[in-house]
């Protein structure tokens, strides 16, 4: 029955297409704010913080605070559009965009824990190979991309890892902003767990979901294992 219901395979596509946008962009902003935080700025101690403090918070906080900046009307994301003579569209009304303000939600809330880990990775980087490259006239983007990245590829590999295995399961954010709507448009596979579970009492065909989910991240994972070796490298 799983493989012949439409709803499994519309939550499937959502819960991808939420992959697809998020881990990206997660990854992306939590290494460059980790590469700012790492450089010799003034207030280093305040901005880590300011952007740690969304990691601790109630998603459901979180979630109600982003419902408001994203309202067509009021919502502070349109008119900062407006400003830019730029009309904001419905976001979390409107089916095409309710997933892009998911993943600018999660983004926002989750860039703070990427960019410990990833400056934890930095900070573990001997200086002395730097100050080496720099007598060689390596520019700061050469060490960047030849040096910087692969030494961080142990760092970027867990964070991927845990990413898709934390994506996969996104629920709180969706179920706090618009509950799987408008229209289904985001609709995710715990969603669907929770919603035969607990409202239609399907307990067996909940736990199916949950066991397909499973099944999922663990190929995925265990082809992410496989695969590290070819641009993973440790010490």
């Amino acid at each position: 029955r799983l493989f012949t219901d439409n709803q499994f395979w519309n939550a499937l596509v959502h819960t991808l297409s939420f992959i697809g946008g998020y881990i990206p962009l997660v990854m992306i902003t939590g290494l460059f704010t980790a590469v700012l935080m790492n450089s010799h700025i003034k207030a280093k101690g305040f901005f880590r913080t300011a952007f740690f403090i969304p990691v601790i918070s109630s998603w459901i906080a979180v979630a109600l605070l982003w419902t408001w900046m994203f309202n067509p009307k009021f919502g502070l994301v349109n008119y900062f559009l407006s400003l830019f003579t730029i009309t904001g569209p419905a976001w979390l009304y409107d089916p095409a965009w309710a997933m892009t303000a998911i993943i600018i939600t999660s983004v926002w809330k989750d860039t703070g824990f990427v960019m410990m880990l990833f400056l934890a990775g930095l900070q573990d980087i001997p200086v002395n190979l730097f100050e080496a490259a720099s007598i060689d006239g390596a520019t700061k983007i050469k060490q960047f991309f030849r040096m910087t990245l692969p030494l961080l590829s142990p760092t970027t590999f867990f964070i991927l890892i845990i990413s898709l295995i934390n994506s996969f399961q996104v629920f709180d954010q969706v179920w706090a902003m618009t509950e799987g709507g408008p229209a289904g448009a985001t609709s995710v596979l715990v969603e669907q767990v929770y919603k035969n579970a607990f409202r239609y009492n399907k307990m067996g065909y909940a736990s199916t979901i949950a066991l397909v989910l499973f099944l999922i991240i663990l190929v995925i994972t265990g082809v992410q294992i496989i695969g590290q070796k070819r641009w993973v490298h440790y010490g």
